[in-house]
């Protein structure tokens, strides 16, 4: 009984941590401008396909509007880049997405127009549906001094790639 009573205790008392730290916000307003600026770090990929694979990415945050901010992602090792969209919670959590091409470097839309159609469609697998806009970038805690974001990514995936997904750390410029 005793031994009962002192795991009850342990979890309670680990539960009330977390909810504590939850409980802490932020000004998401002052966070979203704190972004403003360039990023730069590697993604990590570790989808079944991709692992061990890396990318440098920079992200360029560019306007915010509340708690919310846009910006434009580029790669040192693909001619695409993306227009970002995302947000910061009051409790601090940042994501965003890749949603459009701001320039089409090709790697995913010159496959998919070679019009292959079958479950075996090599646009659908890495690393092109890597260049797929799509990508979403969560699980990371905004932090300052210094400015770090550490969290993970995915995108669906083709058919036998499943997603692409990995983890992801940038460091404000």
């Amino acid at each position: 009984m005793k031994l009962l009573t002192y795991l009850a205790f342990i979890l309670l008392a680990s539960s009330t941590y977390r909810c504590a730290e939850d409980e802490l916000t932020i000004d998401c307003t002052q966070a979203t401008n704190d972004m403003v600026g360039t990023w730069k770090g590697k993604l990590y990929y570790t989808n079944s396909q991709a692992n061990g694979a890396r990318h440098n990415i920079t992200l360029s945050i560019i306007s915010t509007n509340g708690c919310q901010f846009q910006g434009i992602s580029a790669f040192d090792e693909a001619g695409t880049a993306f227009v970002v969209s995302g947000t910061i919670d009051k409790y601090g959590w940042v994501e965003f997405m890749e949603t459009s091409y701001e320039i089409d470097g090709g790697e995913y839309t010159k496959c998919a127009a070679s019009g292959s159609s079958s479950w075996s469609n090599p646009c659908n697998q890495w690393p092109y549906v890597r260049w797929r806009p799509g990508v979403k970038y969560h699980e990371a805690r905004f932090r300052s001094e210094p400015f770090i974001l550490q969290g993970n990514f995915f995108s669906a995936g083709g058919w036998r790639s499943g997603a692409v997904n990995g983890n992801y750390q940038i460091t404000k410029q």
